[in-house]
């Protein structure tokens, strides 16, 4: 009976720090049960610095994460497949990459303020505001997944429907592209007769720390150059930078007539 009123006294703090009334507004949705947001706010700092670790059920929200990442998943993938009929398979899979990746999903957790109500240390608190994005995507999956346990699938669709789809086309879903090198290689393809060459021109420091300068040329002009860790990291780069000089291939004359 002690071990039991430790845990409910563990519950009762970690639920004073959420102001439920203000976070039920911010995410559109009535809680049911709060134990399981309490769970979804928890990140794995927080149980660090807690002074009672006797609670046996208070825990991060790294199991509620699984859960809700196979739920997004699937709501994702079922949401594409029904309102993008015309697109082929490998479109409906860089759509689904675009809205499960962790930039993506921090920026919903951003515009929800999802980081004024985790329990979490004051270093975890402050990477976020340092733009370490990881935190807040895991807790909003987490957010997904407690939705899900709280009252089933089709409440958590319609939280995502609200949150996610109803502001969906294919011009927004193009801003988080992160595959610079496919996307001027459509570009390329669609406007001129030449294909992108990425070419290594520098290769700086220690084989474990390596730094990589590469250009991408288009009908031998070099359109752009990035550097990064890795040969691919800086062919992102490179062509991140070309799409911002697409005025160029005007320029040279390398745009094909229509």
């Amino acid at each position: 009976m002690k071990k039991e009123s430790h845990s409910e006294d563990s519950f009762s703090k970690a639920s004073k720090k959420i102001d439920f009334e203000k976070f039920q507004s911010a995410i559109h949705y009535k809680i049911i049960d709060k134990n399981y947001f309490i769970t979804a706010l928890t990140h794995r700092s927080f149980l660090k610095i807690r002074k009672d670790p006797t609670a046996p059920y208070l825990i991060s929200n790294e199991r509620l994460e699984f859960l809700g990442d196979a739920v997004l998943d699937l709501i994702v993938a079922e949401f594409l497949y029904r309102n993008f009929p015309l697109n082929e398979e490998g479109d409906l899979t860089k759509f689904r990459s675009i809205l499960v990746n962790k930039r993506f999903l921090a920026e919903r957790a951003k515009n929800l303020r999802i980081q004024e109500y985790l329990l979490a240390s004051n270093t975890a608190l402050k990477s976020i505001d340092q733009g370490y994005d990881a935190i807040l995507a895991d807790a909003y999956e987490a957010l997904i997944g407690a939705i899900f346990l709280d009252s089933g699938y089709e409440n958590a669709k319609k939280f995502l429907n609200q949150e996610i789809f109803s502001k969906l086309d294919v011009k927004w879903l193009n801003q988080f592209d992160e595959n610079f090198k496919s996307r001027f290689l459509e570009y390329a393809q669609a406007h001129t007769d030449f294909i992108p060459d990425y070419r290594v021109i520098k290769e700086e420091g220690p084989e474990h720390h390596k730094l990589f300068t590469v250009e991408v040329h288009l009908a031998n002009h070099c359109l752009g150059i990035g550097k990064g860790k890795s040969k691919k990291q800086a062919e992102q780069e490179a062509a991140k930078n070309a799409l911002q000089n697409l005025d160029a291939i005007d320029k040279l004359g390398i745009k094909r007539k229509k």
